[in-house]
């Protein structure tokens, strides 16, 4: 694939004199020269047609897959080339042509299996290199990987006896896949087979108690498919860490939209109510009844812009940023929640109390934010009565199980998922101030460190939220 078919006088030559050397025979030799050449050549354009011109088929788990299938399609040909001359010339040796051919389709197959993942692996200038923080690492499985071989492929075992332990090799490609890239599992499955080889051509490794013949097809066998299953996962991880990457430049992407929205966007719409602001004051009464009702409506309406922005800059921050988990103090955050409150509570002649509450592992800032949002929607949602709101909490089991109660308007079991999310809000009377992400920024808190957050409630029955944070001293989750 490297270097297309324009190499083939190479394979020709190459595949030719190598023959002769065993056969002796020019003619079997040529013969078995073009098959080598034909299969490399079908090869190439196969992996063109189903990769590309000039990509290697590393890309997703499945090109592997489809790589096998044109590792084996090809070496129909060079095989039945192969077996075909040498038993029309009479060199076939012993067996029947059947075995023959299937011995040579497999050792040409697992060849293209073994090597051209190697040779792509190390020519490819787009393939990821081990970072050096892992060169360590590396350098134990190097040590592992030696070891395995040694041990029970070598025959160097306890006794001195072949021990059949050949699956061994099997966490350790896992190892180098999940953790490296294409390059080091290619070159450990490559190191295997050469070991694994030689050892059964003297008559020993994890196959040994079978003649030399089925060892090899079965040594074949059982690295090729080392090797393509544990490619296929390499590629798989490669593809989540390309996913996971452009995953966070969107991410990053989208949070300096939301800085630029906190600014450049606010901008403007303090010009407006401020100048709005102005009119009103200066020529109000020139407008008259319909022309101040139309700029109480741009008033309205840029206010509810301005909080919007401000709404969705807050979830923004609640979701990023480097989380700071501490020993927090829950009647502190409530506190300091009621002290923002203050004038939403008095407003409404608010009744808020608490019990005794736990020190939890948290982050102080959003834990504060998290009770203001609960408390705050708790005494906008009011009923007739005076809102009255009880924060508690109790144990369940390794975490603090909070809840903020109250004696609202409730809520429909049927929307208990829908509140959660962005914007949703189910009472929608004019000029209410809530713009429906409050509920959305306590979810993202409550998430980061761990926890979960519900709601049991019933239509003017009043309101229950529930969420969970880990106990002063375990680690919470960023």
């Amino acid at each position: 694939m490297r270097g297309g078919t324009r190499l083939w006088p190479a394979v020709f030559i190459g595949a030719a004199a190598v023959n002769f050397t065993i056969q002796h025979s020019l003619v079997a030799a040529l013969a078995i020269g073009a098959g080598n050449t034909l299969e490399a050549v079908l090869g190439a354009y196969a992996a063109r047609y189903l990769f590309g011109a000039g990509r290697d088929p590393f890309d997703r788990p499945a090109q592997i897959f489809q790589f096998v299938g044109v590792a084996l399609g090809c070496a129909l040909i060079a095989a039945s080339v192969a077996t075909g001359a040498l038993a029309a010339l009479g060199a076939l040796g012993s067996g029947p042509v059947a075995a023959n051919w299937l011995t040579w389709w497999l050792g040409d197959a697992a060849g293209i299996l073994i090597v051209a993942p190697l040779m792509l692996a190390w020519t490819g200038s787009a393939r990821s290199r081990a970072p050096a923080a892992r060169r360590g690492e590396l350098a134990a499985f190097a040590l592992a990987l030696g070891s395995i071989c040694v041990l029970f492929y070598l025959n160097w075992s306890p006794g001195g006896r072949p021990l059949p332990l050949g699956f061994l090799i099997l966490p350790l490609l896992a190892w180098a896949a999940l953790r490296f890239s294409e390059r080091e599992v290619a070159t450990a499955c490559a190191i295997v087979a050469g070991v694994t080889v030689f050892q059964a051509s003297q008559g020993g490794g994890p196959f040994a108690a079978l003649d030399l013949t089925r060892a090899l097809l079965l040594l074949q066998t059982f690295v090729a498919t080392l090797t393509t299953t544990s490619l296929a996962l390499a590629v798989a991880m490669q593809a989540l860490r390309r996913s996971a990457q452009a995953l966070r430049a969107a991410r990053e992407e989208m949070e300096q939209f939301v800085d630029v929205a906190a600014h450049d966007i606010q901008e403007p719409l303090r010009n407006i109510l401020n100048f709005s602001d102005l009119l009103r004051l200066r020529y109000g009464q020139q407008l008259g009844g319909i022309g101040g009702e139309y700029l109480g409506f741009v008033i309205r309406s840029a206010s509810r812009m301005e909080r919007l922005i401000e709404d969705m800059v807050a979830v923004s921050r609640a979701g990023r940023g480097a989380l700071a988990p501490t020993v927090a103090e829950s009647e502190a955050a409530l506190a300091a929640a009621l002290v923002n409150l203050r004038a939403l509570v008095d407003e409404n002649r608010a009744e808020v109390t608490h019990g005794s509450l736990p020190k939890v592992q948290a982050d102080p800032r959003l834990l504060e934010s998290l009770f203001q949002n609960l408390v705050g929607n708790a005494v906008k949602f009011r009923g007739k009565d005076a809102p009255r709101v009880h924060v508690s909490a109790k144990r369940a089991g390794e975490d603090w199980q909070f809840s903020v109660q109250d004696n609202g308007i409730g809520i429909d079991p049927a929307y208990f998922k829908v509140i959660f999310e962005m914007f949703e809000r189910l009472d929608r009377k004019d000029g209410e101030e809530s713009t429906g992400v409050g509920l959305a920024i306590c979810t993202r808190i409550v998430e980061r460190h761990g926890g979960r957050l519900w709601v049991e409630s019933a239509p003017s029955a009043g309101a229950t939220f529930h969420f969970t944070l880990p106990p002063a001293g375990e680690e919470a989750y960023g």
